[in-house]
């Protein structure tokens, strides 16, 4: 019985502790309130702290008893429109037999607190106490309306934080997905290179292209993974091109071990290493370099430590080298990302450092 009178309660947009709390300073105010207006009247009889705040308690502890039936109304109001008036007269009817029967309770309540106070008991029939009942059954139904619209607002900001949620998992995963087939793409060229040149070799980077790929299936669902599982995907995909241009670069990690642990975007980091393969290493006839650093510091931007992400690569073009055409759809993918998941609490940063030195910097905001 308790577990079925609980379960009518969970489903209410607002905790019960927290109606208990707004029900209790709403009792406050109006205690301090009749207070006030005790002493401003100066009555000739003392003011009954004790007696005052039941009689005010009991009206607002009441409601939250009745939040159920309130909100059971409240669902009627989000459905209503102009073609369904027996809903509206519905919820009339609900409103004010929820008003009287509240009204009818408190004012029970407060006879009997003034009986055992005086020992005088109020007819129940009697005409002051029926005007009592039809003048409270008014106030309980402003009450009631009031309460009714704050479940209304409660429930259409949860409706709204929920689709906001919804709308960016959805551009998230739809900025993912264009940058994994830019990726594959870019990955089956390199190995299209070699067939001609290197048949192992390149059997070898179809083999890593593979567990590449399912390595990005088994994270798909992810939005968010840890620093750890990037990084190993990153070595996975500079493994794969090592075996392309073989002493042609080196690779150097420098990770602080307390970074590993924390959350960052699923393949935010990918499309800065390979930019750095495809501009810093292709154009290199040997001795080039890719620096990979990732480490936590006090930032003076967010104002608290963050999270640092860089990467820097060599840049010393032979003679006859030719830029290659680039989409800017990896950098620009980045930039997306982070926006929908950080706002505006990131930097990015992309240029070169020297002449030969080219570097791509994100600080990001430290999710464990």
């Amino acid at each position: 019985m308790l577990k079925k009178i609980s379960s009518y309660y969970s489903i209410l947009p607002i905790t019960t502790n927290k109606l208990l709390l707004m029900s209790l300073l709403i009792s406050l105010f109006f205690i301090l309130k009749a207070y006030t207006n005790h002493l401003i009247n100066d009555y000739n009889y003392p003011f009954s702290w004790i007696l005052t705040s039941l009689k005010i308690s009991i009206t607002y502890l009441l409601w939250v008893i009745l939040t159920p039936l309130v909100y059971s109304l409240t669902k009627i109001v989000q459905v209503l429109s102009l073609f369904k008036l027996n809903k509206f007269f519905q919820f009339i009817f609900g409103c004010i037999v929820l008003a009287v029967f509240h009204q009818l309770i408190v004012s029970r309540l407060d006879d009997f607190i003034n009986f055992t106070n005086s020992g005088y008991l109020k007819s129940f029939f009697g005409h002051n106490n029926m005007v009592t009942l039809i003048i409270g059954s008014f106030s309980s139904f402003i009450e009631l309306l009031v309460i009714i619209a704050v479940f209304l607002a409660f429930d259409y900001q949860e409706k709204f934080l929920t689709n906001q949620k919804a709308l960016i998992a959805s551009q998230l995963t739809a900025l993912r997905m264009q940058l994994q087939p830019h990726f594959l793409f870019n990955t089956l060229h390199s190995i299209a290179a070699m067939i001609d040149i290197d048949k192992k070799n390149a059997q070898k980077m179809l083999s890593k292209l593979g567990a590449l790929l399912r390595r990005i299936l088994e994270y798909n669902d992810n939005q968010l993974v840890t620093v750890k599982d990037e990084l190993s995907f990153i070595k996975d995909y500079l493994d794969l091109e090592q075996v392309r241009y073989k002493d042609r670069v080196t690779i150097n990690y420098n990770i602080t071990e307390e970074s590993m642990p924390l959350k960052i975007p699923n393949m935010i980091f990918q499309p800065l290493v390979e930019n750095a393969v495809k501009y810093g290493i292709i154009p290199t006839i040997s001795n080039g370099e890719i620096n990979i650093n990732i480490w936590l510091e006090q930032n003076n931007f967010m104002k608290e430590k963050a999270l640092i992400l860089q990467i820097s690569n060599t840049f010393n073009k032979h003679k006859n080298y030719i830029k290659p055409d680039g989409t800017g759809t990896g950098l620009l993918n980045v930039k997306k990302r982070l926006k929908q998941f950080y706002d505006n609490r990131f930097l990015f940063d992309v240029g070169f450092q020297t002449q030969e030195l080219y570097a791509a910097k994100m600080v990001l905001p430290i999710i464990k």
